[in-house]
């Protein structure tokens, strides 16, 4: 991974390396505070040999450093220990033992004795004490070995209490506590992230999908920004006009005459944008009819204040399937039933916009939409007069109806709710149409959170869009977005 990648996935799963992070040093500071301070005391011991002048003092400076190191090893030999633990009472040679320590210093004549204890003045009295009693010792052997004997070794520096003790260092194990749990949190966010099967960018929805992103639609407040129809200050009135846009751009053979909105999952929000990008359609000036072919949960009724008991999708198909019962006469072979779709098309007081819900729900929508009743009314959806007419259908998964429909349409939209759709279910999708043989046109990213900093025109949209307002009401053209529910004559001009 590169330090881009390492970057990102920092800023994507910062919560649990901060977690990991605070979780770590903040348990490292409350160890290090329950453990029992220790504290170092320690005892200088100098070792002279001195025989005379000139190359015989360097012999003997030498003799003394090595003679450090021997007896650097005696001064903590069970000895000693044995009879400075017989000073103190419940004190044995054993512990003793693992509390002292004895090293020369390098280069010198020195050697230390150091004692580690929770006591600091009990520290300092054992230290003082073993060295003591290792001088009598020495200076004993000395008498009983030597006629003539004087001392060689002076304690130079005697033990004194410590005024810190050794361990715990809290500042050092809290920072180690965090470095650890630094490390702890990006590996458990690397880990995270390859168990993670959701998708989090529109790139990484690109690469996996091999489809281009048409558009991305904000995620709104309902009631606020104005979930259907969107108009006024709202960030998605102009991602729709993008998504339209954009649609026009990816069908550059032929223009696309029907279009189905589809996801992999429910309450993605592909209703919304179905239902929104017929009325942005309509803006711009073209029929364009709306089918609510969901004939399981349809919803594009409600959206626009349609009764419920409305004629639909699902009676215009049984109306053709019906006429095909009917024996041809000589006159009729090889024409489709005279059938006029007007019954179940409805005006929802939007220009160049009509509405078919799904009718009355059918105890077998795929058979339906399979139908040869089906293939007649795609014929008559071809002469009714509507330059685009969208399908909302079904979830991909688990339900086959989206997969009947979309290869009978020119493209297909996949819509994608950021953070919510896993990698496993879009590829099952996406597998879906292409085994069905359905034409992806690309996708629709919805639900992404607004961010206005990182909107640079969000300021010039808004301001643009007052501006028109004002001069379209004083100049009389027309009326203002707030009174058509955000319509306007310049979408008119525009094309997809």
């Amino acid at each position: 991974m590169t330090f881009a990648l390492y970057w990102q996935l920092l800023r994507k799963q910062w919560k649990i390396v901060l977690g990991c992070l605070l979780l770590a040093g903040l348990g490292s500071f409350l160890v290090s505070e329950w453990i029992t301070p220790v504290y170092l005391s320690t005892a200088l011991i100098q070792v002279t040999i001195s025989t005379g002048n000139g190359q015989a003092d360097y012999d003997s400076l030498l003799a003394s450093n090595q003679l450090a190191q021997t007896e650097a090893q005696l001064a903590i030999s069970s000895t000693v220990l044995r009879e400075v633990a017989s000073h103190y009472q419940g004190l044995d040679v054993g512990q003793l033992a693992r509390q002292v320590s004895a090293s020369p210093r390098v280069n010198t004549q020195l050697f230390s004795i150091d004692v580690r204890n929770s006591d600091r003045t009990l520290a300092a009295s054992l230290a003082n004490d073993i060295a003591a009693t290792f001088l009598q010792q020495q200076k004993l052997f000395a008498q009983q070995h030597a006629k003539h004997s004087r001392d060689f070794m002076f304690i130079v520096q005697p033990a004194q209490p410590a005024s810190s003790p050794i361990q715990p260092d809290i500042r050092l194990n809290t920072l180690a506590g965090i470095t650890m749990g630094l490390l702890l949190g990006l590996l458990l966010a690397i880990l995270y992230d390859q168990l993670d099967m959701r998708i989090y960018t529109p790139e990484a929805l690109t690469q996996l999908l091999e489809q281009p992103i048409l558009g991305t639609i904000w995620r709104t407040i309902p009631g606020k920004d104005g979930v259907i129809n969107p108009a006024g200050h709202s960030p998605n009135l102009e991602a729709y006009r993008i998504l339209r846009t954009n649609i026009g751009f990816a069908s550059t053979e032929k223009p696309m005459h029907t279009l189905a909105i589809v996801s992999a999952i429910p309450h993605e929000g592909k209703s919304v944008i179905a239902a929104n990008l017929a009325i942005f359609m309509a803006r711009s000036g073209k029929n364009t009819l709306l089918i609510d072919a969901d004939m399981r949960c349809p919803s594009i009724y409600e959206k626009f204040g349609l009764p419920v008991n409305k004629m639909g999708l699902s009676n215009a198909i049984m109306a053709y399937a019906h006429q095909l019962l009917v024996p041809a006469s000589s006159s009729r072979v090889g024409r489709l039933p005279a059938i006029s779709l007007e019954p179940f098309m409805h005006n929802v007081g939007i220009p160049n916009l009509r509405v078919m819900p799904s009718g009355p729900l059918p105890p077998n929508p795929p058979e339906l939409l399979d139908s040869k009743g089906m293939e007649c009314l795609f014929a008559a959806l071809m002469r009714c007069g509507a330059e685009v007419v969208v399908f909302d259908t079904p979830p991909l998964l688990g339900i086959s109806d989206a997969a009947i429909l979309a290869p009978k349409v020119d493209g297909t939209l996949f819509v994608v709710e950021m953070n919510r759709a896993s990698r496993s279910s879009l590829l099952q999708a996406k597998t879906i149409l292409a085994q069905a043989g359905a034409h992806l046109s690309g996708c629709i990213v919805n639900k992404c959170t607004y961010r206005r900093k990182k909107n640079v025109y969000a300021d010039y949209y808004r301001r643009m869009a007052q501006s028109h307002e004002e001069l379209a009401g004083a100049n009389g053209l027309y009326t203002p977005a707030s009174t058509l529910q955000g319509f306007s004559r310049a979408d008119s001009k525009t094309g997809y």
